[in-house]
């Protein structure tokens, strides 16, 4: 049985509407991930929606590759869409779904940029009927499956994903120190003793976090590669072994949502 919907003629595409009324909704972005391909925001909730397609058998939705990238603009290849442009893109595609029967929208996202522009959208569904859930593997994956992501970072985690999908050819390393989303204590100290640079937009000032929106490759600091290529065929494995669990994970979500009543959730009595 097809669940991809580009893989389906309109017939088939109606038949599978009627089968259920929940879908998974993959969106990603292009931006720097030090030695990572520029793409494993994207690739990475690709390949995961596949998986919980084939596994499922829900209707699954072809990947959004572009998204919110404002912070990461100055890296070459990082392509920005307008959080707000993006917002009303994901609220068309959940209102182009309503049309079609669907009421519930697992979205399987690949970078934490979109995710204010997806809550927004979400919200915009609501008046629709719909319920959209909003799944991210690299805040999911450490807290459900503490045993499978163990890397110290979620930059190393991503690294290996990404060499279990683009293969150990597709890691970028031997070329010294990497910025863009890479090693351990990846911020310079720029904001004085008292008020430290976290991530990105994150800091913080005695324990408490603060936003600052700053454009990361003004804080990135340069980190070793900490890989060596004769391991990264072992890296690969524990990749694909992460992708696995991770789709078992959503697989079981995404059926256990496709129960949830929506009218029930809306209504004012209960």
């Amino acid at each position: 049985m097809k669940y991809k919907l580009l893989d389906m003629s309109w017939r088939e595409a109606e038949e599978a509407f009627k089968r259920s009324d929940t879908v998974i909704f993959p969106t990603g972005t292009l931006h720097a991930h030090g030695p990572s391909p520029i793409g494993i925001d994207t690739t990475a909730p690709d390949r995961l929606a596949d998986e919980v397609g084939r596994r499922t058998g829900l209707l699954t939705l072809p990947v959004v590759t572009y998204g919110e990238d404002d912070k990461m603009m100055r890296y070459p290849g990082s392509m920005a869409i307008d959080p707000h442009t993006l917002e009303l893109y994901y609220a068309d595609i959940f209102r182009s779904l309503r049309r079609n029967g669907i009421r519930k929208v697992v979205v399987i996202n690949g970078h934490g940029g979109n995710r204010e522009a997806l809550i927004r959208a979400g919200r915009r569904a609501r008046e629709l009927g719909m319920l959209i859930a909003i799944t991210e593997w690299w805040t999911t994956g450490p807290a459900a499956l503490p045993r499978i992501f163990t890397a110290k970072t979620i930059w190393f985690d991503e690294f290996m994903i990404a060499l279990a999908i683009h293969g150990t050819e597709g890691a970028d390393i031997g070329r010294g120190t990497y910025s863009g989303e890479w090693g351990d204590n990846p911020t310079k100290k720029v904001y004085g003793d008292k008020i430290k640079a976290v991530i990105f937009n994150d800091a913080e000032f005695k324990g408490g976090p603060i936003t600052i929106p700053i454009d990361s490759w003004d804080i990135d600091i340069p980190s070793p590669p900490e890989v060596k290529r004769s391991e990264l065929r072992a890296l690969k494995k524990k990749g694909e072994k992460m992708i696995a669990a991770m789709a078992d994970y959503l697989a079981e979500f995404a059926k256990e949502f496709e129960k949830v009543d929506v009218d029930k959730v809306f209504s004012k009595e209960r």
